[in-house]
């Protein structure tokens, strides 16, 4: 594989750790302005084996937390697309009410049977799996079941589906509903 493809990536994910340090840090604050989204040319380019489904290339799925700007610090896949929770859902157990057509616009975020995401800001103790009723095994946050909106354009850029239906939020590391400063 060309080195040159590896650059960005690697850069992107350096560039982000240093965020989320800076952040957990308290240095945040400090900065001059915060970033507000991961740089465009951070985005997996398809060449370099990088996949887009918020897993890496060697198919290990990641939950980072990054600031987004507007929304504060969220969770975002390891294409650095958003993550999002749905209020009709269940944590205690964890359960999922996101079926059939439902699943076709709000996709699970899946792990393979026993794998674990590789996490960036998220907390361990946070992050479980669920059985869906299809067999597949979804990624939850306190005990919430993550979604990916297929639509999300990328870029820690919100489709316009964050609070749809008063319903489906994007969310923070903490598993609470991302809300806008006011």
């Amino acid at each position: 594989m060309n080195r040159q493809h590896l650059r960005p990536i690697w850069t992107a994910r350096l560039s982000l750790v240093v965020v989320v340090a800076a952040a957990a840090s308290g240095c945040a604050a400090e900065a001059a302005a915060p970033p507000s989204a991961i740089p465009a040319q951070t985005a997996p380019d398809p060449s370099s084996g990088e996949q887009t489904d918020g897993h890496t290339a060697a198919d290990e799925p990641v939950l980072y937390a990054v600031q987004s700007g507007p929304l504060g610090v969220v969770v975002t896949g390891g294409d650095g697309r958003l993550l999002y929770r749905s209020e009709a859902d269940d944590t205690a157990p964890p359960s999922s009410r996101c079926t059939d057509a439902c699943s076709r616009l709000w996709q699970p975020f899946t792990v393979a049977s026993g794998q674990q995401p590789v996490l960036l800001g998220v907390d361990p103790a946070l992050v479980g799996t669920l059985i869906r009723s299809d067999g597949t095994t979804q990624v939850t946050l306190a005990g919430w079941p993550l979604y990916r909106d297929p639509a999300d354009p990328g870029g820690l850029t919100d489709s316009g589906r964050h609070g749809e239906n008063d319903q489906w939020f994007v969310v923070t590391p903490t598993g609470d509903r991302a809300t806008a400063p006011s």
